[in-house]
């Protein structure tokens, strides 16, 4: 028993040794199982740096369960109090950020990271797993140190003038070595004064702009040899001085202000404003650069207040920045309002009765207050304030208003103006004047007073007032009175006029000319067809009218007397005060005669002495002067002259004939240079003159001569004399020339003017390109231009010729089509304009027998060529009314017309009237107003108040047509006549232009002209003329 015991004690004894020596064997198996990558056992890194280890087996054997134990923490392996997760699996850090330290399976190893190492993260990690089914592990320990590390911003300052620091953080343990480059360049601090490294950067003294540029801040470990650096954009800038600080500024109500501001830094600064009230900047409310009246300027400084408003006065502040620093300023701003009248105030007009007193108070707003006064309209000074010195009725006084305003700064003024024993003429308007520093405003204010009519306003030129045939007079009398008169007329045999009468028209009206509302006009229209020659024939306008005013207060009458105007009288004085051998020069004095009308002017009518060829002067006018010039004369020659004047209705009494004998031909009058004193060239210059009076001998050619200034010797040119310009050649630039211009005849030169005229050639060089008016460009350029001319013009009368076929079947493309005459021809009778209720026009070449109109009977009016009124140059207006079913079919068989406005008579058209139904439609080919207009400027119809233009050459030559034995002033082919003999009627030799005076209330029936036959009656009785 004992021995089997003891044996059994070996055994234990044997399987304990063998188990430990299992245990010794697996623990140095479970060593080799597992390996670290990388494989060193103490791990040095950096503080902030990120480490990464992998726990692997070797590359023949699987490992399971394979996990990574914290620092300072040993087997056994079941406490999982330490063991590090993957990183969805670790806990959150406290910020909330993901665990700095985690795991990432990869196959068959276990990667452990470690980030952003700090100094709790020391110590030994271990990993642990089972390697072919034995348990094993492997351990590191981690060790942190401070590494190399520069810090500093890629963009910095330095201030000019200053000492500044340029700023750049190296640490490391052990402690680094720093060193600086600018620009590349090393910087050795000990060779130069101007830097200095310290702990936090570079100190740089006394800054210029010199040392803008590129810095680098270097550190190194010398111990590792680890370098690290940073490059550093330095800009030297200066800190903002205020150059304009902001002033207490004024501003205006409703209008825009500004307040300056402005700094001077570099780089340029932005600016920005504040506002508040408090004398302290530390109190300001906020910005203003959103505000929608505040237009602040970021750039210069300006601060715009638009619209600006009374609760806009306050302080304003103004920032200056950039990088350096900033700077303020401030100012006060001032609103002011200019003077404001409102309709809610007092501003009453006053009305009282003559011999009470008025009084009137005018108000106004103002910032600060105004200075108030009075003005009459009217008057050429203000009133003083106080009485007044001319009239102590009159006292003015200011005093402030009991009214008040939402601003308790403002105080309503007001201006009172008194006038004791009120008459009628204190009846004005008054301006009220309210004026401050801000500015200016007026109101115009009314006082009436009340009375009874009277005439007094009335002239005395309007007492005596004129009428004559067809000729109707608005008689004009002034009154004052208020309330508003009413005013009734009576005829010089007592009689009331009453206001529906036809031969008179009264018209009533303010006349508010002078400001006063107590006056007015009134008219009486007398028409003296009417009441004279005319339907009611019955009473004769001339005599006295008597107006009656009349209101409330009483009533006045008064009288007007009206005479019948008379023709001028004879011209008397006529003389001749200058003569050449192509013009005549006479003065002459206007009748001397009672008349209600005035003179306007002469007319000439003249011809050359022994022959029947009569010519026509139109209208010199009397406020020209009572000279008088006839030209294109024939030299050595005897002319015969008569002269009359003409007023507002007609042509009076010719002069005495004058004979008049013109000199003997000689050279051509001195010529007249009207081109300019600069040339636009500097090789050349363009002459050009007007043609003088030839001296009774045709100009052959006129002579250009021009020198330099100074020169002796005249350079000269002959030039046909068809030219008047002419351009000289071969000039030298930026010189002065004499030129002058002389006309040849066959009796020699004209004389030189004296002085000549000179022009100046432009600078610039004389070489082949020296400008685009030299000789050769000028003429290669004027061609052109002639060219260009000649075609443009070719097309223009293609393009008219065309239109005229279009629309009229005129002009030459309507002569090759239809064989017709290629122009209009209006012989006397040819009907060449309609207007009547259908526009329609008519010719007078087709029969309307083939045509039928579209009414039974129309009326129409027409005007044709051969006019007994000289006043519509050649053509007769007539209003026809025909049937259109008379026998014989559409032609105008019987018709009834009214010829210039008078009465229908019964008239048998010609066999050549007749109606062309095929041009109904188009427009009228002319009218009477077109034609006039296409007249000369001295022939067209003169309109009393109009300028009227001076005549230049006789154009008029009448004769006696073919039609009718009736005398017409149309220039188409016609025969002379000669020259009325005594007892003869001079009327059919009246000008072909009389004056009229427009009306808006009464027909254009005013205008003369030459009549016709005998058988018309001229303007007054015949007169019998004086043989030349």
């Amino acid at each position: 028993m004992v021995m089997l015991f003891v044996d059994k004690l070996v055994l234990y004894f044997n399987l304990l040794c063998f188990n430990l020596l299992i245990y010794s064997t697996s623990d140095v198996v479970h060593a080799q199982l597992l390996q670290g990558i990388p494989s060193t056992r103490v791990k040095q890194v950096a503080y902030g740096k990120t480490i990464a280890v992998t726990c692997s087996p070797d590359s023949t054997t699987t490992a399971i369960d394979l996990k990574w134990y914290g620092p300072n923490q040993y087997f056994p392996a079941s406490n999982e109090k330490y063991l590090i997760k993957s990183k969805a699996l670790m806990p959150l850090e406290e910020d909330g950020s993901s665990s700095r330290i985690y795991t990432e399976p990869n196959g068959n190893r276990l990667k452990l990271i470690i980030s952003e190492i700090q100094s709790i993260d020391t110590g030994t990690y271990n990993c642990t797993g089972r390697v072919t089914n034995i348990p094993s592990s492997w351990s590191f320990e981690l060790q942190a140190f401070v590494g190399l590390k520069v810090e500093a911003d890629g963009q910095q300052i330095l201030v000019h003038g200053e000492n500044s620091k340029i700023h750049c953080s190296v640490t490391a343990q052990p402690p680094p070595e720093t060193s600086w480059y600018f620009n590349n360049n090393y910087i050795d601090t000990q060779a130069s004064s101007r830097y200095e490294v310290v702990t936090d950067g570079l100190i740089v003294y006394g800054v210029g702009f010199g040392d803008n540029g590129t810095y680098e801040c270097q550190g190194t470990e010398l111990t590792t040899g680890d370098t690290d650096k940073k490059r550093i954009t330095v800009k030297v800038v200066t800190r903002p001085v205020m150059a304009v600080a902001p002033v207490n500024t004024t501003g205006v109500q409703s209008r825009d202000a500004q307040i300056l501001c402005s700094v001077n830094s570099v780089p340029p600064p932005t600016y920005r404003w504040y506002l508040g009230n408090s004398m302290d900047y530390g109190a300001e409310v906020g910005t203003i650069a959103d505000h929608n009246r505040y237009r602040p300027s970021s750039t210069d400084g300006t601060l715009t207040i638009t619209n600006v408003q009374l609760g806009d006065e306050k302080w304003y502040w103004c920032e200056g920045r950039n990088e350096a620093d900033n700077v303020f300023g401030k100012a006060f701003f001032e609103v002011q309002m200019i003077p404001t009248f409102e309709r809610s105030l007092n501003l009453n007009n006053t009305e009282t009765r003559e011999g009470n007193k008025a009084i009137m108070i005018c108000q106004c707003e103002a910032k600060p207050n105004p200075k108030m006064r009075f003005h009459r309209v009217g008057y050429a000074a203000p009133y003083v304030n106080g009485v007044q010195p001319n009239d102590s009725r009159i006292n003015i006084y200011e005093k402030p208003s009991s009214a008040s305003h939402e601003n308790q700064e403002i105080i309503p003024q007001e201006v009172v103006i008194e006038i004791e024993n009120t008459t009628p003429n204190d009846t004005a308007n008054y301006t009220c004047i309210a004026e401050n520093s801000a500015g200016r405003n007026e109101t115009t204010m009314i006082i009436i007073i009340q009375h009874q009519p009277n005439f007094d306003l009335t002239p005395p030129s309007l007492l005596t007032q004129c009428i004559w045939e067809e000729h109707p007079r608005n008689v004009t009398v002034l009154l004052s009175g208020f309330p508003q008169p009413s005013v009734s007329w009576a005829r010089s045999d007592g009689k009331q006029i009453s206001p529906d009468q036809t031969a008179f028209k009264q018209y009533f009206e303010p006349y508010w000319e002078n400001g006063r509302r107590d006056e007015w006009m009134a008219n009486l229209e007398i028409n003296w067809e009417v009441t004279k020659g005319g339907i009611q024939g019955q009473y004769n306008p001339v005599g006295n009218y008597f107006p009656k005013a009349s209101n409330n207060l009483g009533a006045v009458d008064f009288t007007i007397n009206v005479v019948e105007a008379q023709l001028p009288g004879r011209v008397g004085g006529l003389n001749v005060t200058a003569k050449t051998a192509q013009s005549i020069t006479l003065f002459a004095r206007p009748p001397v005669e009672e008349n209600c009308i005035p003179v306007i002017g002469f007319e000439i009518m003249y011809k050359l002495h022994g022959t029947n060829d009569v010519h026509q002067i139109a209208l010199f006018p009397l406020d020209a002067g009572s000279s008088m010039k006839i030209d294109n004369l024939k030299s050595g020659s005897s002319y015969s002259v008569l002269v009359y004047a003409r007023n507002e209705r007609g042509r009076g009494e010719y002069s005495n004939s004058k004979i008049i004998e013109t000199l003997q031909s000689t050279v051509p009058e001195v010529v007249s240079i009207t081109s300019s004193t600069e040339s636009l060239s500097n090789v050349s210059h363009q002459v050009v003159w007007e043609m003088p009076l030839d001296g009774g001998e045709p100009i052959t050619q006129y002579l250009v001569s021009w020198r330099e200034v100074g020169a002796t010797v005249w350079n000269s040119r002959e030039i046909s004399s068809g030219s008047l310009w002419w351009t000289i050649p071969n000039l030298q630039p930026d010189t002065t020339y004499e030129v002058m211009v002389q006309a040849r005849n066959r009796k020699g030169l004209s004389a030189k003017p004296n002085p000549p005229s000179t022009f100046r050639t432009r600078p610039g060089s004389t070489g082949p390109s020296a400008g685009r008016f030299s000789n050769l460009s000028l003429s290669v350029e004027i061609h052109y231009l002639v060219i260009i001319g000649v075609i443009g013009l070719f097309i223009i009368l293609v393009a008219i010729d065309m239109i005229c076929f279009c629309s009229r079947d005129w002009g030459l493309l309507a002569c090759i089509c239809t064989g017709t005459s290629s122009s209009p021809k209006h012989p006397v009778g040819d009907i060449i304009s309609l207007d009547g209720a259908e526009s329609r026009s008519l010719t007078s070449d087709v029969d309307l027998a083939s045509k039928t109109p579209a009414a039974r009977e129309t009326s129409f009016s027409v005007t044709t060529a051969g006019s007994r009124d000289p006043a519509t140059h050649g053509q007769e207006n007539k209003v026809y009314q025909y049937n259109s079913q008379q026998p014989g079919g559409n032609a105008l068989t019987s018709f009834r017309s009214a010829a210039n406005g008078s009465a229908f008579e019964e008239e048998k058209p010609s066999s050549h009237e007749y109606i062309n139904t095929s041009r109904l439609n188009r427009p009228p080919v002319a009218t009477a107003g077109q034609l006039s207009r296409e007249l000369p400027e001295h022939n067209r119809p003169y309109h009393s108040g109009q300028p009227v233009p001076q005549p230049r050459v006789p154009s008029r030559s009448y004769s006696r047509n073919q039609y009718a034995g009736e005398d017409s002033g149309s220039m188409v082919n016609q025969q002379q006549h000669n020259m009325p003999s005594a007892g003869d009627r001079v009327d059919a030799y009246r000008p072909n232009i009389r004056p009229y005076t427009p009306t808006s209330r009464y027909p254009r029936s005013q205008q003369y002209g030459m009549n016709g036959a005998s058988n018309y009656r001229a303007n007054g009785p015949a007169i019998r003329p004086t043989v030349i």
